[in-house]
């Protein structure tokens, strides 16, 4: 009589039934998760984008930065012509500009002094070279003659109409890779610029590029503004006029800068780009584009702010800003050093505490006594 037995399966039946199983469980799971996504015509519907449009324009470097948009040869006839003729720069100093262009990008490479993913001698020329020599085109009076000039020439007259041979001082706070205080430097030689900025590398990277242009009307200054007047007491009022470009918020920048200017006749130039706050705009003694400085739209899209010292000092008192108490310099980056013992700090969970050697060691009774066994 036959058996109803089956005889075992060969390892090979095994693995391919199991290969089997696998796939099938596979097909399943694929299936049960596509009914839940939605049709392709409904996420194209839903898509706020793609219900305008139907296909989608890869982003690209033009899309992602503005900087291209002010890309300018520094070579080219335009901005010669822009230099020479319309800004009045002489040749030397035009030919500097176009060096320290190279020197930006060259630097750029090993240090990160503007953002390094647009970083061309074009956009440098065009994108903050020219936004900084534009200040050159603010104009102010002249008080011996009544005529108009540059803002620079008016304080050169005041200081002439005073009786003094001083030059005129300009400080450049958050210069960074040195902008626009380097710009500057270079077409006004008969003026004298102080650069500062917190980050002692950009400083460092700076005076390399000072050395190579052959600039002597520049120092730099490594430190915090808002302690310069702490630290150099003779700096105090010592500024005829001051520069930035989108340091910080306008408010805080007054209060950082407070007590460097002039009275009476110190000004501050500020490159910004956006919305100000209300007390900003109620002070501001001239909001002017630098594209209208330049005579083109195509140049930038920046403005350039100007307050007066009296103004300076409403903005900073009305800052809500405090200075910060620090120790002594040269005692690092002057924290306070912390009161609390190290038995009072909150240890991280699942840290090990260190041992407290004075403390009683904890080996069970005072009589304890270790017997053996004869």
């Amino acid at each position: 009589m036959p058996s109803n037995r089956t005889s075992p399966p060969t390892p090979l039946t095994a693995w391919w039934n199991t290969k089997i199983i696998h796939l099938l469980i596979f097909c399943l799971a694929c299936a049960s998760t596509t009914a839940f996504l939605p049709s392709p015509s409904s996420r194209r519907s839903s898509c706020p984008i793609t219900r305008s449009c139907r296909t989608h324009t890869p982003l690209t470097a033009e899309f992602t930065s503005t900087s291209f948009e002010y890309a300018l040869d520094p070579e080219s006839d335009e901005a010669r012509e822009l230099c020479l003729s319309h800004l009045g720069i002489s040749e030397t100093s035009y030919r500097k500009l176009c060096d320290l262009a190279k020197l930006v990008v060259s630097w750029n490479g090993r240090l990160n002094l503007i953002s390094r993913k647009d970083c061309t001698v074009d956009v440098v020329f065009g994108r903050h070279i020219l936004p900084s020599i534009a200040l050159i085109g603010m104009k102010g009076w002249d008080v011996e003659t009544g005529d108009e000039c540059s803002i620079f020439e008016e304080q050169a007259s005041i200081l002439r109409m005073d009786g003094g041979n001083d030059r005129v001082q300009v400080i450049d706070v958050g210069s960074g890779g040195g902008f626009p205080g380097l710009p500057l430097a270079i077409v006004n030689p008969s003026v004298e610029f102080t650069l500062v900025d917190s980050v002692g590398k950009k400083i460092r990277a700076v005076n390399e590029m000072i050395d190579e242009l052959g600039l002597d009307n520049v120092c730099t200054y490594v430190g915090r503004a808002e302690e310069i007047i702490d630290l150099q007491p003779k700096l105090r009022q010592n500024f005829d006029l001051c520069v930035g470009r989108s340091v910080t918020a306008l408010p805080r920048f007054c209060f950082w800068i407070a007590g460097l200017l002039k009275k009476e006749h110190g000004k501050l130039l500020y490159i910004i780009g956006g919305d100000v706050e209300k007390i900003v705009q109620e002070s501001t003694s001239a909001d002017v584009k630098i594209s209208n400085i330049l005579g083109g739209d195509n140049y930038s899209d920046k403005n350039v702010l100007l307050f007066s010292e009296e103004n300076v000092e409403t903005i900073a008192a009305g800052s809500g800003e405090k200075k910060q108490k620090r120790g002594a310099p040269g005692t690092g980056r002057h924290r306070k050093k912390s009161n609390v013992t190290k038995s009072n700090k909150k240890l991280v969970k699942g840290a090990w505490a260190k041992r407290d050697n004075s403390e009683r060691k904890q080996r069970g009774a005072d009589d304890f006594k270790r017997y053996s066994v004869n």
